[in-house]
């Protein structure tokens, strides 16, 4: 599962990308209990809800906007690294 500041990371700010993650997992537990596979169909449901939870009720859009990618150049020991 996601800790608290990991679903407050850049890349869930924008709110198209919450809404497509949730469609999507939205779909795909409607596709598995339309062809009868009820135990992923309850997995991806489940999935869905907490995503739901996670992205739409919980959510804080001002964590989001404070934290910072490590993984970018102006990371400590990045490329733009100041002299």
């Amino acid at each position: 599962m996601m800790s608290s500041n990991e679903a407050a990371h850049p890349f869930y700010r924008p709110l198209w990308v919450r809404v497509c993650l949730v469609a999507s997992l939205i779909g795909w537990s409607a596709l598995e209990w339309f062809h009868a596979a009820s135990f992923w169909g309850i997995v991806t449901a489940a999935a869905a809800v907490w995503a739901i939870w996670t992205f739409f009720v919980t959510y804080d859009p001002n964590a989001a906007k404070g934290a910072k990618n490590d993984t970018g150049p102006h990371a400590p020991g990045g490329a733009n690294k100041p002299d």
